[in-house]
């Protein structure tokens, strides 16, 4: 027990986001919580991550999940949701307090690029802490979300399809990997798009 105490006493345990493209996070589930333990001067860090990908209860928080991969992370627990990668790969978006089961975000850029990651347009503070996320009221999910008009058009679908990568083979639609239609990939592409109307709303 006392190892596992030095551990976490002699380093912050830091909350990453990906950097983006990088080869060493493909296959992390978006919305994961990544953290891990930086050795000052390593060039790489060892990292856990948990996605909740079977939507677990217990881990409806991006603070829940950074609890549960740091536990695999502080136990050397052997799991697939384990790597290290190079520090390029990553970005440090804040820390994490086990004994309070908070997350603390460096700044606003920190909570801009969480949502993004999370997939929201505003980062919701609950999902810093340990527990379900309480629902927002019509008003407060009003005054979070600005209302934006937009039509639909042929060129905007154009644009979706070309940002999910996808090719057409006859009357059907191929994704990147061979499949058709790549639900993953529509999801980005949808996800693309809404943050593009947002932003120019």
């Amino acid at each position: 027990m006392r190892a596992r105490a030095d551990m976490s006493a002699s380093r912050e345990i830091v909350v990453y986001v990906p950097a983006g493209g990088h080869p060493a996070t493909q296959g992390i589930a978006r919305g994961s919580a990544i953290v891990g333990l930086p050795d000052p001067g390593s060039e790489e860090v060892r990292i856990s991550f948990e996605g909740a990908i079977y939507d677990q209860s217990e881990m409806r928080t991006l603070a829940d999940r950074a609890a549960h991969a740091y536990g695999r992370l502080r136990d050397r627990y052997p799991t697939a949701g384990a790597r290290v990668v190079p520090r390029g790969a990553l970005v440090a978006v804040g820390t994490f307090e086990e004994s309070r089961g908070r997350i603390t975000l460096t700044g606003e850029q920190s909570a801009a690029a969480v949502a993004g990651w999370l997939g929201v347009p505003v980062l919701d503070p609950a999902e810093l802490r340990r527990g379900q996320p309480r629902a927002l009221g019509p008003a407060e999910a009003a005054r979070l979300v600005p209302d934006i008009e937009v039509a639909v058009t042929r060129s905007l679908a154009i644009a979706l399809v070309e940002r999910a990568s996808l090719r057409r083979e006859g009357q059907r639609w191929i994704a990147p990997d061979g499949r058709h239609t790549s639900t993953s990939a529509l999801q980005e592409a949808l996800l693309w798009a809404l943050v593009l109307i947002a932003e120019k709303g």
